[in-house]
């Protein structure tokens, strides 16, 4: 179940929810956009990255530093694996609502809320080995550099010698243990990108973001050990794409890294804007506010918007004679309406889910698993 939460830490870090909260807008403004919307704001086909790529890898980072923070006092162990079956519940249920079937023979198993479940599990029990920030790292890194190794080898047969949409054990790996009908169908069936050598990467993600939360709770050096995480990462983050090129397909490793890389350029950045200069202007102090607003209901908005899509991309209503999906229609009275209609559908999201997240904020009421 969601519960509402009004407790407000002290010498709480209001960069970390600003960050969250960047990255929360940025991913409602880019899904909302109907048709695939502009070019520069779609998912990479296969190799390359663009922003949108980025969104998902970085609240995974971002998670991981919440889990630092919210396990810093020992793990309620019966909760923990509540949390988790819960999330696996409700992914499977989110699958059930984004096919708009309630077919059980064609139903993903697979998914973004249950990436989040076993990443958070996973990363959770063996950071109770943790004896300082630096652990972490180190096994992301590792884990990082194992899939390099096993993308090289296992995709020597392949054309270019790299793994593609058809060559690739993601596909093989996936459609043995889940099943073919079970998978993941957007686009080309072959790869899976919230599959299981995915969830084995994007841990290199939850790894970061948990070293970096262990960093802010010691509150020593945090902006210089952000600062040399960060650049240190994004070395590596190149040096790996020499072998496997950036890819949120299949979460290669250099992606995982340059993800994690730039989520904490991001966070520093806003760690010495927002938490070490405190003296902010009126107009300044409001934005922050605002886009703190969706930091704090990150999970709702965030899989909320999701959900907002899937009805107006698939409920069908008749109106003023006029028949079609909620999306059709709405998009298609903006084009006769007005100029930049792809801009103005995605704003209309982000203005009704600003409507949502002030309001909660306001009253402070904060939905969490």
């Amino acid at each position: 179940m969601m519960r509402k939460s009004t407790i407000v830490q002290s010498k709480r870090y209001r960069s970390i929810d600003v960050t969250r909260g960047i990255v929360v807008l940025l991913a409602v403004f880019v899904s909302a956009l109907p048709g695939g919307g502009y070019e520069y704001f779609r998912h990479a086909y296969w190799y390359g990255v663009t922003i949108t790529d980025l969104i998902f890898p970085a609240f995974l980072t971002l998670y991981g530093l919440g889990l630092s923070i919210a396990y810093r006092r020992g793990v309620n162990w019966k909760g923990l694996f509540r949390r988790t079956v819960l999330l696996l519940v409700y992914g499977l249920l989110f699958n059930f609502v984004a096919a708009w079937s309630f077919d059980f023979d064609t139903l993903r198993f697979t998914g973004v809320l249950q990436l989040f479940a076993i990443t958070g599990l996973v990363v959770v029990v063996i950071s109770r080995t943790f004896r300082n920030w630096k652990w972490p790292i180190a096994v992301g890194i590792g884990i990082a550099i194992v899939y390099t190794a096993f993308l090289v080898v296992s995709s020597a047969h392949c054309e270019g010698g790299v793994p593609r949409t058809s060559c690739n054990y993601s596909g093989i790996v996936d459609s043995f243990v889940f099943g073919e009908n079970h998978m993941y169908a957007d686009g080309e069936r072959g790869f899976d990108p919230e599959g299981i050598f995915s969830i084995i990467s994007a841990l290199s993600n939850v790894l970061f973001g948990y070293a970096i939360g262990m960093v802010i709770l010691s509150r020593k050096h945090i902006k210089r050990t952000l600062l040399t995480s960060a650049a240190g990462l994004m070395v590596l983050a190149f040096v790996l794409q020499q072998f496997i090129d950036f890819n949120k397909r299949l979460w290669s490793p250099s992606f995982a890294l340059l993800a994690s890389s730039i989520t904490f350029f991001l966070l520093v950045m806003l760690f010495y804007l927002i938490d070490e200069k405190r003296n902010h202007s009126k107009p300044w102090k409001a934005m922050i506010w605002y886009v703190e607003s969706f930091g704090r209901n990150s999970l709702l908005i965030y899989f909320g918007k999701m959900v907002v899509f899937i009805i107006f991309a698939n409920l069908t209503i008749s109106i003023l004679g006029l028949e079609g999906t909620l999306r059709d229609l709405f998009f298609r009275f903006l084009s006769e309406s007005i100029s930049y209609p792809h801009l103005f559908y995605s704003l209309f999201f982000v203005c009704m889910w600003s409507f949502v997240a002030v309001i909660l904020h306001w009253k402070k009421k904060y939905i969490r698993v």
